[in-house]
């Protein structure tokens, strides 16, 4: 996080929580970022330039269906084609009612689509409604095969200790067998689910899925996409309750004088649903109460080869984790947001991954995202905290230095 300093902070009216963010990816390369300001509210941020400086706002969103005394547990947004922008949105809340036990709260889940290249706006306003019988978690999608096509499933992890399959079906949200699709899932070890997800690898015919459990219990999984069918599984089991697991690519693919030609030839915009089996894939695992650990290698090592990112859990409890290249080096970095109100960023060196630096944000940190929320060709860090979002951008210089060498000027 070498020339990163905080430029902007926006308080917002309660705290979010670690579901609170979902990214848009667009095909041309643009992103943005919706996020649950409050129980109630979601925003984005746009940036307008202003006398000649970038001045980034946010601005509310109003998604239909939500009645006002919901409370927004959990958001996600997929972008259904890759030649063209066609997104839906996910949204799990509560209804609230005074005086009433949460426990008995009503429960529900929101999809929102509209058509091909619709505005966010058309999206809010295009709404599908499902009354759920469990207290909502994550909410996730995953990709599946079916007769040697693509498919995607809404996938939702809750209080009854399963993860549920949706699909959208004749204008309807009708819930699917999850062990039909996704037969590694079916198994939760009778507990809570706090983190899943899954990867394909480059041509989908395998799939790498994980979960981490209220209990302990941490799963990854190889399966063959096309017959849903258990290549190999792996169990661990912690001390504390796993509130971070991702899978990654150690290296990252960037643009350069040596290969710029063949990038803007090529589809250069990374495929979030895949993990490229030609280099390592690393699954990294966060709990409560532990140190962090990254598994190397897990096709070739599956969980045998484990380090431990140092002192990662001296700041109180893992709450997320964002993995990108934060200095411009063409490697990933594992950025980490604790309860303690720190992001501690551990860098790949020497076959070791070592903290580089640690940043603190005064405040408990729930989600962190990298996008370029500003238009400008330069991400930014995108935290939320118990107090509000954070925007932590490159210092110019820094970023004129990285160009430089990459076009060998």
């Amino acid at each position: 996080m070498d020339g990163l300093v905080q430029s902007v902070v926006y308080d917002t009216s309660s705290p979010a929580n670690i579901y609170s963010a979902t990214v848009m990816q667009k095909v041309d390369g643009d992103q943005k970022i919706v996020m649950i300001a409050s129980k109630k509210d979601m925003i984005t941020l746009e940036s307008k330039i202003i006398d000649d400086k970038v001045e980034t706002s946010i601005v509310e969103l109003n998604f239909s269906n939500i009645p006002s005394n919901a409370e927004i547990i959990s958001i996600h947004c997929i972008n259904r084609c890759k030649e063209f922008d066609d997104f839906v949105f996910g949204i799990t809340y509560a209804l609230i009612v005074e005086d009433e036990e949460p426990e008995t709260a009503e429960t529900y889940l929101n999809i929102y689509s509209g058509f091909p290249g619709s505005s966010l706006e058309a999206i809010m306003e295009n709404c599908k409604t499902l009354k759920l019988d469990f207290v909502p978690f994550q909410l996730n999608h995953a990709i599946y095969m079916s007769e040697l096509q693509k498919n995607g499933m809404w996938l939702l992890s809750g209080s009854d200790k399963k993860i549920h399959a949706y699909k959208i079906e004749e204008q309807e949200i009708l819930e699917q067998k999850v062990e039909e699709y996704f037969i590694e899932f079916e198994d939760t070890k009778d507990s809570i689910v706090l983190c899943f997800g899954t990867k394909s690898l480059s041509d989908y015919k395998k799939r790498l899925s994980y979960y981490g459990c209220e209990t302990g219990y941490s799963m990854l999984a190889i399966v063959d996409s096309g017959k849903n069918q258990i290549l190999h599984c792996f169990l661990e089991r912690y001390e504390s309750p796993i509130t971070v697991m991702q899978l990654f690519n150690i290296h990252k693919k960037t643009v350069d004088i040596d290969n710029i030609l063949s990038a803007v030839k090529d589809d250069f915009i990374p495929d979030c649903d895949t993990v490229d089996e030609k280099e390592q894939v690393c699954l990294l695992v966060g709990s409560a109460v532990e140190s962090a650990v990254v598994y190397m290698n897990v096709l070739k090592n599956d969980l045998r080869n484990a380090i431990t990112l140092t002192d990662s859990n001296r700041h109180q409890a893992i709450v997320c984790a964002l993995i990108t290249d934060v200095n411009f080096d063409s490697k990933n970095e594992i950025l980490l947001g604790t309860y303690g109100n720190y992001i501690l960023n551990y860098v790949y060196e020497n076959n070791n991954w070592v903290e580089q630096q640690q940043f603190d944000m005064r405040d408990s940190v729930y989600t962190i995202c990298y996008l370029d929320i500003a238009g400008e060709g330069v991400n930014d860090v995108v935290v939320m905290s118990e107090r509000g979002i954070h925007i932590l951008k490159h210092e110019p210089r820094h970023v004129v230095e990285v160009l430089k060498n990459r076009l060998k000027l």
